[in-house]
């Protein structure tokens, strides 16, 4: 056994973070004894941090790939055997196939111990992996709200023991893994109060979705908002995503909605090799034929939703970096109609966001608070600053659009679907930004006409913004950042004090922005550049998992400023790695 789990963490697909676990696991239904074994090694450590009190309640969920019945029962076998070691009694609750965010509820409606949802989200069908969550109980001070994944620190100390388990320091392990047979695994999966508990947690997602939005179901009534174009491309959102927006009056258009049949790529944000096209293409034209007034594609867990208008080109397609602005707009559109708090307003954004973001949000008054790059981080610092006495209503994660929405623990493709239902359906809501808006670009606004969901679009700020994929000669991180840092003050200054005033160097950890990273080196690094009325910033962040490999993202408050800063910035790193 820990032979094998020492082979397969020394596969180069395997990708361990704290997002969670991902590597090929192939086309199933089997997975490779390796594989059997890593799986179990991680149920089994996650289950000894988890498991405190005698017993425990785990639950297990997964997206529809063809590995995902065999991985969660190596989970499950591995739960069972880190239960042993606590001289624990712990009961399994297999969700079955379901979305993200769906087991997130699930974790909090059932007050389970935790569990783990099986994915590879929006990576290929061959792909697959796990995100262990957070119990009701918590894991100590560093834990995430319930239901979230696991905090970085806490995912941190699964991963540093399932590597302890292959440097063979527990000897207890081999011994409860003998004790956990297949019949075991299937007689604990095979729970009679499984069905009973999805249902549950479906009826309380739908009353949290209900509360936090300030709607209330539809039930027999006729829909009033829509129709709406979904297509969850054979992925956990099929079936279910719909029946939840017309829960709440929205007709819903259902395409590529065969349960564990995907009838395109799983990443909708890319290009589609066979045409060369973009891939949500098809859905701006899908939209287009069947007279929807938007489309959401769905990545195979359903917890990203990509968002297009109808039309026949790429000009449809809403760039994920707009998307953040347009959902920041109307929930705090929204939340000013509702008024009453006397909370400070807060926002938080991940360090890759666009200050268009920023510009938005700041035009509510509500102050920004940025965040390491993952979505755990931005759930995390949205539930500290509620603990501190913040009211905030959205988080955004502006390199993929990924939107938490109100008491949400992750990003929610199905919530960004229901934004934009709003968005048409709310004229207060719609016509409220507008007037901020006006505001912002010193012009009148006339909500007398209404305004369209293009026209809302259209009017939410963009930056002039790109994101580049650069190579280099495999170098340690901190080196490159520091010699970014040098050819920075020697060479690309000089060449913009002229048109900033100032500059700074930021690295954010986590929650915080920090000096000097205390865990590894790997974190995105930026430099902010300042003018009285302006702002730019470049962001380059290293592979945690492809050497040399590196992300770059160029953006700037003013269209003049861009080809300038982009120069430099490109500049800079062909300099510091010397590619």
């Amino acid at each position: 056994m820990i032979s094998r789990i020492r082979k397969a963490l020394c596969d180069t697909s395997l990708v361990q973070s704290f997002s969670g676990v991902r590597t090929v696991f192939g086309h199933g239904p089997d997975i490779s004894e390796e594989l059997k074994a890593l799986a179990m090694g991680y149920g089994y450590c996650y289950a000894r941090r988890t498991i405190l009190n005698g017993t425990a309640v785990l639950l297990i969920g997964r997206d529809p790939r063809p590995t995902g019945a065999a991985i969660a029962s190596a989970i499950a076998r591995g739960f069972l055997a880190g239960a042993a070691a606590q001289r624990s009694e712990v009961t399994l609750i297999d969700l079955g196939i379901i979305t993200t965010p769906l087991a997130e509820t699930a974790v909090r409606s059932l007050d389970a111990d935790g569990g783990v949802m099986i994915t590879a989200s929006h990576n290929p069908i061959d792909n697959n992996g796990f995100k262990f969550l957070t119990g009701c109980s918590g894991c100590g001070e560093n834990s995430a709200p319930a239901g979230a994944l696991l905090s970085a620190r806490s995912m941190g100390d699964v991963i540093a023991g399932v590597q302890a388990l292959a440097d063979g320091l527990d000897h207890e392990f081999e011994r409860f893994a003998a004790g956990v047979t297949p019949d075991v695994v299937d007689k604990a999966m095979d729970n009679p109060d499984s069905e009973h508990s999805r249902v549950k947690a479906e009826r309380a997602y739908l009353d949290v979705i209900g509360a936090d939005w300030g709607i209330a179901p539809h039930c027999l009534k006729p829909f009033t908002l829509g129709p709406v174009l979904l297509d969850p491309n054979g992925g956990a959102g099929c079936g279910i995503d719909a029946r939840v927006l017309e829960h709440f009056g929205v007709r819903v258009i259902e395409i590529n909605a065969e349960l564990g049949y995907p009838e395109h790529g799983i990443d909708t944000d890319g290009i589609d090799p066979a045409s060369g096209r973009h891939m949500l293409l098809r859905v701006s034209r899908a939209a287009a034929r069947n007279r929807a007034h938007f489309g959401v594609a769905f990545d195979y867990d359903a917890d990203r939703g990509n968002l297009v208008l109808p039309g026949h080109d790429e000009s449809a397609i809403i760039p994920p970096q707009r998307v953040a602005t347009f959902n920041i707009a109307l929930a705090l559109a929204r939340r000013k109609l509702q008024g009453g708090s006397d909370k400070p307003l807060a926002v938080v954004a991940s360090d890759a966001t666009s200050l268009a973001s920023h510009r938005v949000a700041e035009a509510f008054g509500a102050e920004v608070f940025q965040v390491e790059t993952g979505e755990i981080n931005v759930v995390s610092k949205m539930h500290a600053l509620r603990e501190a006495g913040y009211d905030v209503p959205v988080g955004v994660e502006g390199a993929n659009g990924g939107t938490i929405f109100e008491s949400a623990t992750c990003r929610d493709g199905l919530q960004v679907a229901l934004s934009a239902a709003q968005a048409e359906s709310m004229p207060e809501v719609a016509c409220e930004w507008m007037r901020v808006v006006s505001g912002l670009n010193g012009s009148q606004f006339d909500g007398s006409c209404g305004v369209t969901l293009q026209e809302l679009i259209d009017s939410v700020p963009v930056n002039p913004n790109v994101m580049l994929r650069l190579s280099s000669p495999p170098m340690p991180h901190a080196d490159v950042k520091r010699k970014m840092e040098e050819h920075f003050k020697l060479v690309s200054w000089p060449a913009l004090c002229s048109r900033f005033t100032r500059y700074e160097f930021e690295n954010f950890e986590e929650t915080r922005m920090v000096e000097i990273r205390t865990g590894d080196e790997s974190g995105a690094w930026r430099v902010v550049l300042h003018a009285p009325d302006r702002r730019g910033f470049v962001f380059v962040r290293g592979s945690r998992t492809e050497s040399g490999v590196w992300r770059m993202i160029i953006d700037t408050d003013h269209a003049d400023d861009f080809e300038p800063v982009s120069m430099c910035a490109k500049e800079m790193f062909a300099a510091a790695t010397g590619s």
